[in-house]
């Protein structure tokens, strides 16, 4: 039967490419669209927690509170002891990397030694020396520094390039920060300025500076101390585990609290989250996940309608096929399942096709990607100034149950014409046929 139906699909093109061209063009959209979607959706996650949040983020309560403040007095102690326990106890997967933010007054003297030009700025603490420190790659040095070098010695920083320019600042010019410690006493020390750095994000290139994990501990006399533990995961683990995740840290913190590090302040309460509960990016994963939603079900339905119709039309000319299958003893309830069977290969063979388009539309997306240069500057959104899609299984699923749904819907809303049909009037168009 089924070898029947696919000899019936190949030689009699009238009845099955049309739905197969709708449903392979209906798949292939719709695959392109959410692939493209979650691409743009995931660079945003990836880009705010490389640069700012991480994947997850362990940080002390009270710091987190008054984060905009930049309070060291509320960083986290026993920076090794606590960096271990969150290797022990994450997932495997999960790379924890220590950073201090902090905030000071950047000074910049002119030949005389007075103050040439000033300027509040934010920073960033990081493993910045070693040059196989993964947050290089993370916050994409190599390409992002425009001027100069990425530091090499101690006591050297990287500058935002609008900032630098806000200040006049030249390449090894001296800049003097003036700042609070970790005490409440005056922070002051001098760096190299020895590069100029473009994160692709206006409010980070005006204000944000770079230095060694090391030297922020020495400067702010925060030894063995941070104010976060990012974690980082990889790019395949989607954002929905995220939540996951964190639960499981979640579940041992308590116990960690009970007995924490010796170093920690008596009010010390550390805090997991993720990358979804900072900058508003959980409400815009639920706006995401509606748009999905909305594009499947307008695709489906305008599949459904379109194949509908064309059934209709199609219908007309098989109706003496219909009545000759009924004349021979077929039931109608049984004609219309071959129907459906018929339309089911079709829907299937149709999504295949949309499949390999589509997947190799958004697979060169994914290696390529689309320049959007300057863009994200202006928006004020985190975001690459390459925009990738994402080949995802999430993506294929939910285009290929419409494409195979909507052509079985359609036919046997079509096909249900059969009924109102008498076998004698079906019968009568094949004679006239």
């Amino acid at each position: 039967m089924i070898r029947w139906l696919l000899k019936g699909i190949w030689r009699d093109k009238t009845r099955s490419l049309f739905p197969f061209l709708v449903i392979t063009v209906g798949v292939t959209l719709l695959i392109y669209l959410l692939g493209f979607m979650e691409g743009v959706f995931a660079g945003m996650i990836d880009i705010s927690a490389h640069l700012d949040t991480g994947h997850l983020r362990f940080v002390n309560k009270p710091f987190y509170d008054e984060e905009h403040l930049n309070p060291l007095d509320r960083a986290l102690a026993g920076q090794k002891e606590t960096l271990q326990w969150l290797q022990q106890n994450g997932d495997s997967r999960i790379e924890w990397s220590p950073r201090i933010r902090w905030g000071a007054l950047m000074d910049v003297p002119d030949e005389m030694g007075e103050t040439k030009s000033q300027t509040p700025v934010v920073g960033m603490a990081i493993d910045l020396l070693d040059k196989n420190s993964p947050e290089r790659e993370r916050l994409d040095l190599e390409k992002s520094v425009i001027a100069g070098v990425i530091p090499s010695h101690a006591k050297e920083m990287l500058v935002g390039y609008k900032l630098a320019d806000a200040l006049g600042l030249q390449l090894g010019d001296t800049v003097t920060l003036l700042g609070q410690n970790f005490d409440g006493g005056m922070a002051t020390d001098n760096y190299l300025v020895s590069g100029f750095v473009k994160f692709g994000l206006s409010s980070m290139d005006k204000k944000m500076a770079l230095i060694d994990l090391a030297d922020a501990q020495q400067t702010f006399y925060m030894e063995d101390m941070v104010t976060d533990f990012l974690g980082f995961l990889p790019m395949k683990v989607g954002y929905e585990k995220y939540d996951l995740l964190k639960k499981e840290i979640e579940d041992q913190l308590t116990a960690f609290k009970q007995k924490p590090p010796k170093e920690w302040a008596s009010d010390d309460n550390p805090i997991i989250l993720s990358v979804l509960d900072q900058r508003n990016l959980r409400e815009l994963a639920v706006k995401f996940e509606l748009i999905n939603n909305v594009m499947v079900g307008v695709f489906t339905f305008l599949m459904v309608l379109v194949l509908w119709n064309a059934g209709l039309l199609n219908g007309v000319h098989r109706y003496g096929e219909m009545g000759l299958l009924l004349a021979l003893g077929e039931t109608h309830k049984k004609l219309i399942g071959l129907m459906a069977l018929e339309a089911l290969m079709v829907g299937v063979l149709g999504s295949a096709a949309g499949c390999l388009v589509g997947g190799g539309v958004v697979y060169y997306l994914q290696e390529v990607g689309i320049s959007t240069h300057g863009i994200s500057e202006t928006s004020g959104l985190m975001m690459s100034d390459t925009i990738r899609a994402r080949v995802s299984l999430d993506a294929f699923v939910f285009a290929v149950i419409p494409g195979i749904a909507a052509s079985v819907l359609g036919n046997l809303i079509a096909n249900l014409a059969i009924y109102q049909r008498s076998e004698a009037n079906l019968f009568r168009e094949l004679e006239a046929g």
